[in-house]
């Protein structure tokens, strides 16, 4: 029953539209599913850390040292923000981009790297983490019962957005986002800047 109770908490949480969401979708439309699928490694990668470091108490530091809270929050937001208006910078340049040579690897390294900080630089996460393993694990929870949690929640996170990831890679999907690009391309940059203002101005 506990573990049930994480899934069906933490599963609710994960489809829930955020900024994880709309970057594995961003991302995926504008470059490729490989692409997506690394934004989607550095998102599970993020769940992971949070998740190991909710289950072992990080709402006490964060109440005990509170300014590591609020800096946590305000680069977190900014970030969202700065890639806010990159989305939006880089439409004028979309064309000239088409034909810049980059690695592959190095490309797939800032992808998972992309993720892995719009997961990692949100406190919110960390907080509702914590919150489910107060709400869902026992008052004592042996590292065991912790320890599947946390491959739990990565793993509801790698399924759900590897199925975004498939949907939004889809040839229908690439020829419908062909034809609104610049309009999607400015909505999703406008998205970030609100996310990240919300989380900058939001109280605890």
């Amino acid at each position: 029953m506990t573990l049930l109770s994480v899934i069906s908490i933490w599963s609710l949480a994960v489809i829930t539209p955020g900024p994880n969401l709309l970057i594995t979708v961003q991302t995926t439309v504008n470059h490729s599913r490989l692409d997506g699928m690394f934004i989607v490694l550095g998102t599970c990668t993020g769940t992971m850390i949070w998740s190991i470091v909710g289950f072992f108490g990080i709402t006490y530091l964060f109440t005990v040292a509170p300014w590591i809270y609020v800096t946590l929050k305000t680069v977190g937001g900014s970030y969202l923000i700065y890639l806010g208006i990159k989305s939006v910078i880089s439409l004028r340049k979309a064309n000239a981009r088409i034909n810049e040579p980059q690695d592959q690897q190095q490309k797939l390294f800032i992808d998972w790297q992309k993720g892995l900080m719009t997961n990692l630089l949100n406190p919110k996460t960390a907080m509702f983490v914590t919150s489910i393993f107060a709400s869902a694990l026992p008052q004592d929870p042996s590292l065991l019962l912790g320890m599947l949690s946390v491959i739990l929640m990565a793993s509801i996170s790698l399924l759900w957005y590897s199925i975004v990831v498939f949907l939004f890679s889809s040839k229908k999907i690439k020829n419908q986002y062909g034809r609104t690009q610049n309009w999607m391309q400015g909505f999703a940059g406008a998205a970030f800047v609100v996310f990240g203002t919300k989380l900058i101005l939001e109280n605890k």
